[in-house]
């Protein structure tokens, strides 16, 4: 499936990833391009010394990572700062879109606050 994901993304310069592709397109970037280096990656702590890499478990493209891990990845990325994140000066990253932690093509879905509210409100009694 991952390499049927990466067809697909090389072919369409205009696509706009999901989250899944954006997690697998940075862990690719990472390690210089090259496909087979994804799999023996030490994101996981196993060399001591090394950053722990909050993509490690799915950068063969496997499982649903939460958005809120590419929120994480960010917040490493730029020292901690969420002022730094949110004026991240860097345009080619790949998983840039996500960074506030919200999928920005999923924007106007679902119910608003005051609709969520107006439901919690009437559930308690």
């Amino acid at each position: 499936m991952a390499r049927k994901m990466e067809r697909e993304i090389s072919s369409n310069k205009n696509h706009h990833l999901s989250p899944k592709e954006a997690i697998r397109a940075q862990c690719l970037a990472c390690v210089g391009g090259h496909k087979k280096e994804i799999a023996s990656c030490n994101g996981d702590d196993s060399i001591p010394g090394f950053h722990i890499c909050p993509f490690h478990p799915y950068r063969l493209g496997k499982g649903r990572p939460s958005i809120k891990l590419i929120r994480k990845f960010c917040l490493q990325c730029m020292g901690g700062s969420k002022v730094f994140v949110k004026e991240c000066p860097t345009v080619d990253c790949n998983v840039r879109t996500f960074r506030f932690g919200k999928n920005p093509a999923r924007a106007g879905i679902g119910r608003s606050r005051t609709e969520l509210a107006l439901l919690r409100s009437k559930v308690r009694p």
